[in-house]
């Protein structure tokens, strides 16, 4: 099966909720297309991934209000949606090892690579909001599955940090935080330098970004002339080890790809990252195996949600990063 999108108009009803619209109008939407209806929890799952654009701009919120008569596409990946398969992730149960933080408001997680952050379209497929929602519900007497909120994703290979509500006063709060770009993030990568001369110790991009791959080819996002999203990245070299280095990125928005794209675009891509130029293997290195795509959310800066303290949390290195790092 292919890949193909899908345009709806939203009616002139009372259903103003993005999910609400599209559980009221894909499966007739497919229908009309001779393709399977989809379950209401895979419907859902379209939006997070990223694969569902308002008006020509991506959105990852269920419940976001939409305009009568806006326009919906959906890019649906035939093979995902219609189908169950094997993506090859890790196992992973939450314990006291990989919490960075904790309190009666957030928690705060190490992500490990190669673990989805949130629900895909791959039906049954474990991931890290579903996996804190599991360990709060190990902690609590109580038969109901507590609640969790997830404001930001990191890639599935992306490791690191990423904070999660345990209230929804807290996640209204944090929701603002995000939305008016005050949390600080700091990302690092190890990246190939695929010219003779490593970039500059400083540099920043600043562009839009929009997915330029087919629909009917892996998701791919570059630089846009018309209908991107404002992408801005801060990056400064913090070792150079002759053919690569460790890279510290802050970026100032957060789209899909964004350190990724940015750091290929300045030749600089990252260590594994094949789909954006990203070597699996260096020369000088012949033996050792690049195991995911090196870029990892190593910090993050907030106003705690509930009592207006500044936070500022850190994860570790990635172990996987180790046998690339030397004085």
């Amino acid at each position: 099966m292919a890949s193909r999108r899908v345009t709806i108009i939203v009616p002139q009803e009372s259903r103003y909720r993005l999910i609400d619209v599209l559980n009221a109008t894909l499966n007739n939407r497919l229908a009309s297309l001779s393709l399977p209806s989809l379950s209401k929890s895979k419907i859902r799952r379209l939006i997070p991934a990223g694969t569902v654009r308002v008006d020509n701009k991506t959105v990852t919120v269920p419940a976001l209000l939409v305009r009568p008569g806006a326009s919906i596409t959906i890019d649906i990946d035939d093979s995902r949606a219609f189908s169950d398969k094997d993506p090859g992730d890790i196992t992973f149960e939450l314990d006291a090892s990989s919490i960075i933080y904790e309190d009666d408001a957030i928690i705060a997680v190490n992500k490990p690579p190669r673990f989805p952050s949130e629900a895909t379209v791959v039906e049954g497929r474990d991931h890290l909001l579903a996996a804190v929602k599991r360990y709060l519900h190990r902690q609590t007497a109580s038969r109901n599955v507590p609640y969790a909120g997830l404001l930001h994703r990191l890639d599935r290979e992306t490791s690191g940090i990423i904070i999660l509500t345990k209230t929804r006063d807290a996640n209204k709060s944090l929701f603002t935080q995000f939305s008016e770009h005050t949390i600080q993030k700091e990302y690092i990568a190890l990246s190939w330098w695929n010219s003779t001369l490593p970039p500059p110790d400083e540099f920043t991009v600043h562009d839009y970004l929009g997915r330029i791959s087919s629909k009917s080819a892996q998701a791919k996002w570059g630089p846009v002339t018309n209908n991107g999203d404002e992408a801005f990245t801060s990056f400064f070299v913090a070792h150079n080890y002759g053919s690569y280095g460790l890279i510290r990125a802050l970026p100032r928005t957060g789209r899909t790809h964004q350190i990724r794209v940015h750091l290929s675009k300045s030749g600089c891509p990252i260590l594994g990252d094949s789909l954006y130029g990203g070597p699996t293997t260096l020369p000088s290195l012949p033996a050792l195996t690049i195991p995911r795509i090196l870029l990892h959310a190593l910090s993050i800066q907030f106003v705690h949600p509930l009592n207006g303290q500044s936070m500022n949390l850190n994860t570790p290195i990635p172990p996987d990063f180790l046998p690339l790092l030397h004085e």
